[in-house]
């Protein structure tokens, strides 16, 4: 990855050169790699004790070039967990968790061509959201992510926080994506811990 190298090295990179360094890097890797990686992070998560114990999980239908979660969804659906994909109000700019029953039944191709809950999925209240898995453009050992600039996960962890009902939050990626800098402003939310499909990471708490 010499492109994102040369950006690593820099003092202070920013989000900008870094979204569209990561971009292309998440692009070059290949369909066999990326369905490779996604089972071994999906397996290391199903295996893994928040897993187990998680009752209500919030997901993410995954692009075609992001790390998916399809395997551990169909998964917890199997073992009667309760799963939900988060349902985007693109003018409010705000998501809200809903539940759905099967990746082919309840999901439609919506906006920006994400796959995206169809309106029927029945909406969940934040607060039974246990476990929450959410993607990023990167992440780095510290736990902190880097989005694709839009905050919609910002938003709704920093709702939670208000609340007093957070979930454990835990940031997937890809090997690929894991980077020592990520520039971060005050409204930029940590991950409780980071997995990639060889390694693990938890944000030390100070």
């Amino acid at each position: 990855m010499p492109a994102l190298n040369a950006i690593q090295s820099a003092v202070h990179p920013t989000k900008p050169n870094l979204r569209s360094t990561l971009k292309t890097t998440l692009a070059a890797i290949t369909p066999q790699s990326r369905t490779r990686q996604s089972q071994q992070l999906c397996t290391q998560l199903t295996n893994s004790n928040l897993y187990q114990a998680a009752t209500t999980i919030l997901c993410y239908a995954a692009l075609p070039t992001e790390l998916s979660l399809d395997p551990l969804i169909n998964h917890a659906l199997q073992n009667n967990k309760t799963v939900c994909l988060p349902a985007i109000d693109w003018d409010k700019k705000t998501m809200h968790p809903v539940q759905i029953q099967s990746l082919q039944k309840d999901l439609h191709i919506g906006q920006y061509a994400l796959r995206s809950p169809n309106a029927h999925c029945t909406p969940i209240p934040d607060a039974q959201i246990t476990l929450a898995l959410i993607p990023g453009l990167a992440f780095n050992h510290a736990c902190q992510r880097l989005g694709r600039g839009a905050g919609f996960y910002d938003r709704w962890i920093e709702s939670r926080l208000q609340c007093g009902t957070q979930p454990s939050l835990i940031g997937v990626c890809f090997d690929e994506q894991l980077i020592e800098q990520i520039p971060t402003d005050p409204h930029d939310q940590p991950m409780h811990q980071v997995v990639t499909p060889t390694a693990q990471y938890t944000r030390t708490l100070t």
